[in-house]
């Protein structure tokens, strides 16, 4: 909530110093139509040299760059977050079905077992029915 605050705050001083900048340079005087200042050729991008700046404007233009900066950062937050949430949501998931299959592996071994004694004893009586017949 302090963070947010705190963005609104910047944004409105970044507004109100672009504002007193174009108010202050615009100015009309003595009933003269109001001309914009000569601009100095445009570098790439449109943008001025940061020494052509003035004071005002470089102020905000780094309070831009601050806000720019933490929506970046906000939405990086948000993002590992939700990669947090699934992550967790995945061990969750695979943690039930390696309980799942523990209790099958179990269920599995103990019917192998049954099996096992099972055929042992079948072996056992076939042995013995084998010997009897013999004599």
């Amino acid at each position: 909530m302090a963070t947010t605050r705190l963005s609104l705050q910047l944004g409105n001083n970044v507004g109100s110093i672009i504002q007193s900048s174009s108010c202050s340079s615009s100015g009309s005087s003595a009933g003269l139509p109001a001309q914009p200042p000569p601009q100095p050729p445009a570098t790439a991008y449109g943008t001025k040299p940061l020494h052509m700046l003035t004071e005002e404007e470089k102020e905000a233009k780094r309070l831009r760059r601050v806000l720019a900066n933490r929506e970046s950062a906000r939405q990086t937050i948000l993002r590992r977050q939700a990669i947090r949430d699934e992550l967790a949501r995945k061990v969750a998931d695979l943690s039930t079905q390696n309980e799942s299959m523990k209790k099958e592996r179990e269920t599995v071994m103990q019917e192998y077992l049954s099996l096992k004694e099972t055929n042992k004893q079948l072996k056992e009586q076939a042995q013995h029915h084998l010997s009897l017949s013999l004599f």
